[in-house]
């Protein structure tokens, strides 16, 4: 795995040397950066650093997951199929989330419940759950395709 030297990753790639493997640690330490850089750092309160802390093993751990239901390290084209089928299941889970999000949101102080500011043990938890009910779907239709080419 390279970090910096570009012409050498290049040549790797041009010369057919960059395996399904390789590609998921990048995609690993990627997800990690990102999930890192997701910390806020401003006005923020416990749960907000859970959180942001919580979301990066959950996100390594269904990348892994969805990795070996594409046959692991004998499986082909995982990080094409990780972002078509990822695109997919996020605008799936978007449609049904948001509507689902604003109806409850309207109900809640409807009813007179008042809604925090502020991120609540209940705001991580259900984030938790979103995000790992995400990457198994991903990993359920990576697997079916992994069957289908096997």
């Amino acid at each position: 795995m390279y970090f910096w030297k570009i012409n050498k990753l290049k040549e790797d790639f041009i010369a057919g040397n960059v395996s399904e493997k390789s590609m998921l640690k990048y995609l690993v330490a990627y997800t990690i950066f990102v999930g890192l850089a997701m910390i806020p750092f401003s006005e923020t309160n416990e749960f907000d650093l859970f959180s942001a802390l919580l979301l990066i093993p959950v996100s390594v751990i269904g990348l892994l997951y969805a990795y070996s239901s594409n046959g692991g390290d004998s499986g082909t084209n995982f990080l094409a199929k990780y972002f078509a089928i990822g695109w997919v299941v996020t605008v799936r889970l978007l449609v049904v989330i948001l509507p689902l999000a604003v109806v409850t949101g309207i109900v809640m102080t409807s009813v007179g419940f008042d809604i925090p500011e502020g991120t609540t043990m209940w705001d991580v938890l259900i984030t938790t759950v979103i995000t790992a009910f995400y990457f198994w779907r991903i990993a359920v239709h990576i697997g079916q395709t992994a069957t289908v080419n096997a």
